[in-house]
C-alpha cells in the first residue's frame, strides 16, 4: 500500500468539509416539521379548489442549508426550492402529471398540476406568502382547468408567531 502525504490528505479533506458546511450550517431559522396552510386572502379560485380540498392544505417541511423541501398533501406533491441569497425568503415548486382530482363536483384527469410558493419566514414555527395551484387538462372538459391564487399563513403545530 502506498503512503498518502499529509498535503494530499488535506487536499482531499477540504472539499468534503466545504460541502458539509455549505449544505447544513447556514443560518435559516425555519423549523422543519408539519405545517398547516390557512388562506389569509384568496385572489382567484374560480373552481373552488380550496373549499373542496382544505383538509389537504398541510405538509411536512424540511430545510437543509439553503434547500427547502415540502411534502404537500394536495395531490401528494413534492415541492423543492431554496432560500434566496439574502434574508428569510424562499421559493418552492412542484408538479404532478396524470393526476386525478375533484373539480366542481366531478373527477378530472389532469395532464399536469403545478404548485408554486413564495414565502417569508416570520418565526421558527411560521411563514407566510403567496401560493399558486394550477390544474391543466388539455383534452378534458374545460371545467377541469382552473387556478387558485392565495396569500397564506403556514403554522407548525399550532405554534403561532408572537
Amino acid at each position: 500500500m502506498r503512503a498518502v502525504s499529509t498535503l494530499r490528505r488535506f487536499r482531499l479533506l477540504v472539499p468534503a468539509l466545504l460541502v458539509s458546511v455549505m449544505s447544513g450550517c447556514l443560518p435559516f431559522d425555519q423549523d422543519g416539521g408539519d405545517y398547516v396552510f390557512t388562506p389569509v386572502e384568496i385572489f382567484r379560485d374560480e373552481c373552488g379548489l380550496y373549499p373542496a380540498n382544505q383538509d389537504k392544505f398541510h405538509g411536512t417541511l424540511q430545510v437543509t442549508g439553503r434547500v427547502v423541501r415540502l411534502d404537500f398533501a394536495l395531490l401528494d406533491t413534492q415541492l423543492i426550492g431554496y432560500f434566496l441569497a439574502e434574508g428569510d425568503d424562499f421559493s418552492i415548486d412542484g408538479n404532478v402529471v396524470s393526476a386525478v382530482a375533484p373539480v366542481r363536483g366531478q373527477e378530472c384527469r389532469l395532464d399536469e398540476a403545478s404548485i408554486h410558493i413564495d414565502a417569508t419566514t416570520q418565526c421558527r414555527t411560521g411563514f407566510d406568502g403567496v401560493m399558486r395551484v394550477r390544474y391543466e387538462a388539455e383534452q378534458r372538459p374545460a371545467e377541469c382547468t382552473c387556478e387558485l391564487w392565495m396569500r397564506f399563513e403556514a403554522v407548525k403545530e399550532s405554534k403561532r408567531c408572537e
